[in-house]
């Protein structure tokens, strides 16, 4: 009888599930490390750590869509929840994340740092009155990295509004002595060096593409070992890191979203690891089924909170 070594002790913890529970905690999402990301989150844990400066400075993480700067979000956020108010302590909000889609003025942008800390009709807030709560929010909540996605559509704005924009965290970063954390895709660079001052400011990193090296082969294993199967699928074999580079392309988001789906119709169809064939049915045919019972099982935990 298989000990189920190739399951991570959490992941072996689900094997007794009904299969179509297990199925669903397939495509429950889950963060898996990998050394690429590393380096980043190292820079940005620096940032954040770092004692204020009066001229802070701040990083840029590009890369094509899919590629992880999500999850790298995600992550990031996790690491440093909101801290609850205890005795003679306020409560706190190391991270803070926006976006940056459609914010065509100022206002836009302070109306969503508002709304991230859970203000009731930041409209009701106008001109320098909106300023100013940010900027109290901020301090109050000892913000000490604030997260911009999608930098890059503010290309697609005016050249009025680009400077808007970006004179807008300039303002952030110069007031509050505040790192920032600048996601997009590979024209973030482009749209940072509207403002060479700036621009100045900032590291740059880009996520890449995944090819078959010893970076797909470690996340691979890493990835199946956080997945319910009872027979190891051996992703980081040549036949199916192959087959997984293929099909994705390179891109991180679909390498885990092919291999989940994969999983998810393995348990359902009585197989119980992955083969080069479920990735091929993944590609093309979402598990609905287990869908279904992802969603409910995120429905009875919250209820349950």
């Amino acid at each position: 009888m298989s000990d189920f070594r190739h399951l991570d002790p959490s992941a072996r913890g689900q094997l007794d599930l009904p299969d179509e529970e297990r199925a669903g905690r397939m495509l429950i999402e889950r963060f898996i490390m990998h050394e690429r990301l590393v380096p980043v989150l190292d820079h940005i844990e620096f940032l954040i750590r770092m004692p204020s400066q009066t001229r802070a400075n701040g990083l840029v993480v590009s890369g094509k869509p899919g590629s992880g700067k999500t999850m790298l979000s995600r992550a990031v956020l996790r690491r440093h929840p909101p801290t609850p108010a205890m005795a003679g302590r306020a409560a706190g909000q190391p991270v803070l994340a926006i976006n940056m889609t459609n914010a065509r003025e100022a206002k836009t942008l302070y109306s969503r740092i508002l709304v991230r800390f859970g203000v009731p009709e930041p409209s009701r807030y106008s001109g320098s009155g909106r300023e100013r709560m940010v900027i109290k929010l901020c301090r109050a909540a000892n913000l000490r990295l604030l997260v911009v996605d999608e930098i890059q559509d503010i290309l697609t704005t005016t050249a009025r509004q680009q400077r808007i924009a970006l004179d807008t965290i300039k303002f952030l970063m110069n007031e509050l002595s505040l790192p920032i954390l600048i996601l997009g895709t590979s024209q973030a660079p482009a749209a940072m060096q509207v403002d060479e001052h700036l621009n100045a400011r900032f590291k740059y990193r880009e996520l890449p593409i995944w090819t078959r090296d010893a970076y797909l082969k470690n996340f691979l294993d890493a990835l199946e070992k956080a997945l319910p199967l009872r027979k190891p699928s051996y992703l980081s074999s040549p036949t199916l890191s192959t087959e997984l580079t293929r099909l994705s392309r390179g891109v991180l988001q679909t390498i885990v979203q092919l291999v989940t789906h994969a999983a998810a119709h393995a348990v359902e169809c009585g197989e119980d690891r992955i083969t080069a064939a479920l990735l091929e049915r993944a590609m093309i045919e979402p598990p609905l089924a287990a869908a279904r019972q992802a969603a409910l099982q995120i429905e009875l935990r919250r209820i349950d909170a």
